[in-house]
């Protein structure tokens, strides 16, 4: 396959870059000289690398950063409201703040065992999110996603997060950027509607559409979520209150916060929200916009490699 290696040399603090010539070395050895790669230099970027190559006639692109790089690269495929994606297959080595789709697709954190997971992976039909909402300055917009979407004080974390330094590494740096957002933040009065069902109104701390399992470095709002199968699992994190935000973490965290009274679940492959106050949305560990939101699952559309 001609592979073209998309990085983000500023990922995880400038680590990624730091790393690029141990990551070289080992793809060498996989794939031989039989692929090219480039640096990204600005936000976007990616996305508009990945588009050129897979109009050219790169058949594999690999993804090497964070979730943010993730998103990008996962954009590249697609081009406006397309429901289908522009021929090719991702791979990803993740190295970023979050690593999360690494999480929920089993990849190991280890450059060397990461790299031994795509010599056995196989690129399997993988679900995307396709979300149009506004951007902060008001526009609307198109943008895809492949782990999670979320608004509400998700999105106030991940504003914090990427204005910290990421030096002292995901856990740490979610953690303060959670405690820290909880201090001052209020829960949002949103309406939403899953599917064809009726408009709803509730009061939310964090409303998570999810397609993988984890996000916030390592939190798992939604265990049960698989990247196979034609759903999204929407979590909704009622209306908590601070300290009990803060003492529900390690549930969140294991997976186990969803026996909470104000935490409900459901499977949706459509979602629309809506609030009458700004509500910023997250999406894949990213700062992208805010309300309104519609969301829609398109199953299976992207080659992924990854293993069963």
């Amino acid at each position: 396959m001609k592979t073209k290696v998309i990085i983000n040399p500023r990922a995880a603090n400038g680590k990624t870059l730091k790393l690029w010539p141990r990551l070289r070395g080992y793809l060498n050895e996989l794939w031989g000289e039989d692929f090219q790669a480039v640096f990204t230099t600005h936000p976007g970027h990616a996305r508009e690398l990945a588009q050129t190559a897979l109009k050219h006639g790169f058949q594999r692109l690999l993804a090497v950063g964070g979730d943010g790089t993730l998103n990008e690269v996962v954009n590249g495929f697609f081009e406006g409201n397309a429901l289908h994606p522009l021929p090719g297959v991702l791979g990803l080595i993740e190295i970023g703040t979050g690593c999360d789709f690494a999480r929920t697709i089993g990849m190991p954190a280890d450059l060397a065992a990461g790299v031994e997971y795509l010599k056995h992976a196989q690129p399997l039909p993988t679900d995307v999110g396709r979300a149009r909402f506004q951007t902060l300055d008001g526009k609307e917009t198109t943008r895809y996603f492949i782990n999670i979407l979320d608004f509400g004080i998700g999105g106030a974390v991940v504003e914090r997060v990427n204005r910290t330094s990421k030096a002292l590494g995901a856990r740490i740096t979610f953690l303060y950027g959670i405690l820290a957002t909880l201090a001052t933040y209020s829960n949002k009065t949103v309406h939403y509607r899953l599917d064809d069902g009726d408009w709803q109104e509730a009061r939310f701390n964090n409303f998570i559409i999810a397609n993988g399992k984890h996000f916030g470095g390592g939190l798992t709002p939604a265990p049960m979520a698989r990247v196979d199968d034609g759903w999204f699992e929407v979590v909704l994190l009622g209306d908590i209150g601070r300290w009990q935000a803060m003492t529900n973490l390690p549930h969140l965290r294991k997976g186990t916060h969803l026996a909470n009274p104000l935490v409900h679940t459901q499977p949706a492959r459509k979602i629309a929200a809506r609030a009458s106050v700004e509500v910023y949305i997250d999406m894949d560990g990213e700062l992208v916009g805010k309300l309104p939101l519609e969301v829609e699952m398109l199953p299976g559309v992207l080659p992924v490699l990854r293993r069963e």
